[in-house]
């Protein structure tokens, strides 16, 4: 069974890679409902228990995902004001 670690990531490396998601296509929000379904199962992100616990750590965390090829693909929660990032990692 492959265990899940969950990793704080630079924000404003993140910010740059968000952006560039957003200008080519591989971000994917919670409200694109279908394709947002079919990634979190293919990839089985637990997000109830990922929520939960960076709750515990941030307030107000936000999720998204990059679906490309390279280091910034996956499924994250960040949070604007406390500037931070966590990214869910299966190993």
């Amino acid at each position: 069974m492959s265990q899940v670690r969950i990793v704080d990531q630079n924000y404003f490396e993140f910010s740059v890679a968000l952006r560039d998601a957003a200008s080519k296509g591989t971000r994917i929000e919670p409200r694109d409902k279908e394709k947002w379904k079919a990634w979190v199962t293919e990839h089985r992100i637990q997000e109830a228990a990922f929520r939960s616990l960076a709750g515990k750590k941030y307030e107000n965390m936000q999720p998204v995902i990059i679906d490309e090829d390279g280091p910034w693909n996956g499924y994250y929660l960040y949070t604007t004001e406390e500037e931070a990032v966590l990214k869910w990692v299966r190993e």
